[in-house]
């Protein structure tokens, strides 16, 4: 399939760098016959590594205009797929029974990892294309911490596999880009670490205040959401549920690990 023009309103820009693509499969550690969901097939490279490391492929393409070609170069060997993956379903795979493999638009980098991560279906592993900056915010570690690397951290063992230059695209990026695993703590993050069932939205409800003001040390910025379950409670008792999750009682939000964060819901609950 020749490389055909980019369209600014699927924010397309186009992966040819084949060992970029070779790496891309490897890291997925695909088993023969193990189903794999693509997004965003595009021109097939990747869909094309996928298959020969033995992945039984669905792709969802959104573009009408790639539809016809990929059907032309894949036949039967791929489920093709038309339609918004954030829009469509129910999707074809099954919960805990699937990896998802995409270089996808940047515009959709977010809404990509709350459906995967947050709501389902949920796949084993993940390994996405994101821009550098979104992929060294999602694996930090403290004292670089953000609510991205939270939010990604609770769901997921996050880390990175290689960076991809902008000249490794057509039409070429502004920015470089880097390619991120995701390890999913699934059925059930968490259990078994000696802190019982996570309640994931209080977690990232407790984080969001944490980050809410990042010069602020974090009891300063966590009164507000204990306050609503506990109306009595003032700084002086943060601070000593901070000293009792073994925490300085100055520390700030960026310094804190997903455990942390775990564990302070817990015993502010």
């Amino acid at each position: 399939m020749s490389l055909p023009i980019a369209k600014k309103s699927f924010g397309q820009n186009f992966l040819i760098d084949e060992l970029a693509v070779k790496k891309i499969a490897i890291a997925a550690e695909i088993q023969k016959g193990e189903t794999v969901l693509e997004i965003g097939p595009g021109t097939g490279l990747l869909t094309s590594a996928l298959i020969r490391y033995g992945a039984n492929v669905t792709a969802i393409e959104l573009d009408h205009d790639f539809i016809d070609p990929l059907k032309e170069k894949f036949g039967d060997q791929i489920n093709l797929i038309e339609g918004d993956v954030l829009r469509l379903h129910p999707l074809p795979v099954q919960d805990g029974a699937f990896k998802l493999v995409a270089n996808i638009p940047y515009n959709i980098t977010s809404p990509i990892l709350e459906k995967f991560l947050a709501h389902g279906p949920h796949p084993t592993v993940m390994i996405l294309m994101v821009q550098k900056e979104v992929a060294d915010r999602i694996v930090a570690e403290p004292p670089q911490m953000s609510l991205l690397s939270v939010m990604c951290q609770l769901y997921a063992k996050c880390s990175r596999v290689l960076v991809v230059k902008a000249g490794s695209f057509r039409p070429i990026p502004k920015v470089d880009s880097a390619v991120v695993r995701f390890d999913l703590r699934y059925p059930s993050p968490h259990r078994g670490e000696g802190m019982g069932e996570v309640n994931h939205e209080r977690v990232i409800a407790l984080a969001k205040a944490g980050f809410v003001s990042r010069r602020k040390q974090l009891h300063h910025n966590l009164l507000p959401f204990a306050r609503i379950t506990h109306p009595e409670m003032d700084a002086q008792k943060i601070k000593t549920i901070l000293l009792d999750a073994h925490l300085d009682p100055k520390v700030r939000a960026e310094n804190l690990t997903i455990h942390d964060w775990i564990n302070l819901e817990a015993m502010i609950r």
